[in-house]
């Protein structure tokens, strides 16, 4: 699992990657990777998958304010 800090509309990992969300479904890594969100469901264009159960993702993560414990908590917000 991978820390993340979130500002505004940009995710920043502990390795450097970025998550930028592009409106409220769509948001792009620095990697190249699309996610889109609908409703508590995200899904990545490498295959991941996502859903939001309270502050806790399917993948274990979870999201205390700004810091998200790995990658499925940082869609858990309105801001990311």
């Amino acid at each position: 699992m991978s820390f993340w800090n979130i500002f505004g509309n940009m995710a920043v990992s502990e390795e450097g990657k970025t998550i930028q969300k592009i409106s409220d479904s769509f948001s792009i890594s620095s990697d190249g990777v699309t996610y889109t969100t609908l409703g508590s469901f995200t899904t990545g264009s490498d295959g991941s998958s996502f859903t939001k159960m309270g502050s806790f993702s399917s993948d274990g993560s979870t999201r205390i304010g700004n810091t998200a414990t790995g990658l499925g908590a940082v869609f858990n917000d309105d801001e990311i």
